[in-house]
């Protein structure tokens, strides 16, 4: 009797506990599922909605450059010197470009019924492509365009800055007032008999001169060379050395002379604009900033520029810390 109880104790008490502590088993695996199922959620659902994100910004259409941030404009007289705005890519600079100039020309427009505007020729041109995507903006027939400098080559040649003007942003725009140069070979060969009659017609068309005698453009638009040049005016030439006219000669060996307004009625505008893209013309932007600017007066002509609005991309900006 003695052995058969504790044998039959033992097995009521196995019947009794075992279920109990199987059903335990099975919760605690379930609730240890459970944990490691909610944590595994927890985890992937910010990488999920990333991804999401990631793909639904990679579906959108980039910006135009009409949509660029347009900087904000800056009133000549509250300043002393050069100031800059840097973006990213060229095309983002030369999108901020064109957004600057418009501002502008409404701001004239409403004030004055009319923007002169002044642009050089080279790769600055290349810059205000994107003018026409701000037709519903501005009224383009309100412009004024006038050149800073020019070939003395028929403005039909391919080659004329008027020609590469109207190819690239005047027609698609809807500019139709533009102030044509002169251009007749056998007038002379430094191209100082065309400044003149050029300097004419910018006085007959309209343009505001001061009591000076020179001309006051709402905005000059300018590229930047490496060895400083700006228009046509080079380095040491004829033009920089000009003081009293508003419109010079500048002529360059083996090629036509030019027409360039000279650093007076460059910087007797209201804006300056100064656009330099890519990292080739770094050297020539740290150069452009130093003040006082080099002697003799010329050795490098984009120092002569009092208050210029320099307009970069990185490439451009990248040996200049702060101006």
């Amino acid at each position: 009797l003695c052995l058969f109880v504790p044998t039959m104790s033992f097995k009521l008490r196995a019947r009794t506990y075992v279920p109990i502590i199987a059903s335990a088993a099975v919760i605690g695996l379930a609730a240890l599922y459970l944990r490691s199922k909610e944590k595994k959620l927890l985890t992937e659902a910010p990488l999920k909605q990333a991804i999401k994100k990631e793909k639904k910004e990679s579906s959108e259409p980039a910006p135009t450059p009409a949509t660029t941030p347009v900087p904000k404009p800056v009133v000549p007289e509250k300043r002393k010197g050069p100031v800059k705005t840097i973006f990213k890519t060229k095309v983002q600079g030369s999108a901020g470009l064109c957004a600057y100039v418009v501002e502008s020309a409404k701001a004239a427009i409403q004030d004055r019924e009319i923007f002169h505007l002044a642009v050089a020729g080279g790769s600055v041109l290349d810059a205000l492509v994107y003018l026409k995507n701000y037709k519903s903006e501005v009224d383009f027939s309100k412009f004024v365009l006038s050149f800073v400098d020019h070939k003395c080559i028929p403005p039909e040649h391919d080659q004329a800055t008027a020609a590469k003007c109207k190819a690239k942003f005047v027609d698609e725009s809807g500019i139709s007032l533009v102030i044509m140069p002169v251009s007749t070979p056998q007038l002379g060969t430094d191209g100082s008999v065309e400044a003149e009659y050029y300097a004419e017609e910018l006085q007959g068309a309209g343009v505001p001169h001061d009591d000076s005698g020179f001309p006051v453009f709402d905005m000059v638009i300018l590229g930047l060379e490496e060895d400083g040049s700006v228009g046509c005016i080079h380095p040491m030439g004829p033009a920089v050395a000009t003081t009293d006219k508003t419109v010079a000669g500048s002529p360059k060996e083996e090629e036509p002379s030019s027409i360039t307004l000279t650093i007076e009625s460059i910087n007797n505008a209201l804006e300056v604009v100064v656009a330099a893209f890519g990292e080739d013309k770094k050297e020539a932007v740290k150069r452009a900033l130093k003040r006082p600017a080099e002697e003799p007066r010329g050795t490098y002509p984009a120092q002569l520029l009092k208050k210029p609005i320099y307009f970069l991309d990185k490439g451009a900006a990248a040996a200049v810390s702060v101006f």
